[in-house]
C-alpha cells in the first residue's frame, strides 16, 4: 500500500513540473490564462473556445473566427505542413 501511494506522488510531482515548465516556456502543457489575439488580423480570440480539430481538443487553441488562421494556445500561428509523402 505505501508502495502504491509513493508511485502515486511521484507522477502527481513529474506531472506538476511538467505543467510549471509547459507554463514558463509556453509550450503545450503549460497553461494560459490571459487573452489571446490572431497573429495575422489582430481580432481577440474568445476565452471559451470551440475546438474545431483534435489538436486544439487536447491542447488548447482556437481557429480566428475573423481571417480562419489556426491559433495555439499561446497566441502563435500553426504552420500545418503537410508531407509529400
Amino acid at each position: 500500500m505505501t508502495g502504491l501511494l509513493l508511485f502515486t506522488c511521484g507522477v502527481f510531482a513529474v506531472g506538476l513540473v511538467a505543467v510549471i515548465y509547459g507554463t514558463l516556456a509556453k509550450n503545450r502543457w503549460g497553461i494560459n490564462l490571459g487573452s489571446v489575439s490572431c497573429p495575422r488580423c489582430n481580432t481577440f480570440l474568445p476565452q471559451v473556445r470551440k475546438p474545431r480539430s483534435l489538436q486544439q481538443s487536447m491542447w488548447g487553441g482556437c481557429t480566428c473566427p475573423n481571417c480562419g488562421v489556426e491559433v495555439d494556445k499561446w497566441g502563435r500561428e500553426v504552420n500545418a505542413v503537410k508531407s509529400p509523402y
